[in-house]
């Protein structure tokens, strides 16, 4: 009878460390979301590990809902922090038109944490006009 619960305890054990996080590990990133100093109204935020400075790990996203961004939200996925590249784009409203978009590198901490994003007004959408095809 002991020998049998020794065992069971000895296999509880080693199976503690598989019921852990899949994968890498995630952090939770937050903040406000501001083009030209206002809110942006919908888009989403991805955090890549930027890879020209050594970095690597799982891609991060978050959608922006009234000027706030949030990892850990619906369909969210937390980032692997360090080295980043961060790719921003703003909509007028879910599935509107697009507003802005931007991206850039900075060293987010490898822990949980707050980040407010500012787009700046140079990052505006221009209006793309296509040729007309000769006759």
């Amino acid at each position: 009878m002991r020998t049998r619960l020794f065992s069971l305890l000895i296999l509880l054990l080693l199976l503690i460390p598989a019921c852990g996080e899949d994968g890498p590990r995630r952090y939770k990133l937050s903040g406000d979301a501001q083009f030209d100093g206002q809110p942006i109204v919908y888009g989403d935020v991805i955090f890549t590990p930027d890879g020209s400075k050594s970095n690597s790990g799982p891609q991060g996203v978050a959608y922006i809902n009234n000027g706030k961004f949030d990892t850990k939200g619906p369909e969210g996925k937390g980032i692997a922090g360090g080295p980043t590249v961060i790719h921003v784009r703003g909509l007028s409203a879910q599935g509107g038109r697009l507003i802005c978009e931007y991206e850039w590198s900075v060293d987010l901490p490898r822990a949980d944490g707050k980040y407010d994003i500012k787009v700046p007004k140079e990052a505006a959408a221009k209006k793309v006009t296509k040729p007309q095809p000769e006759i």
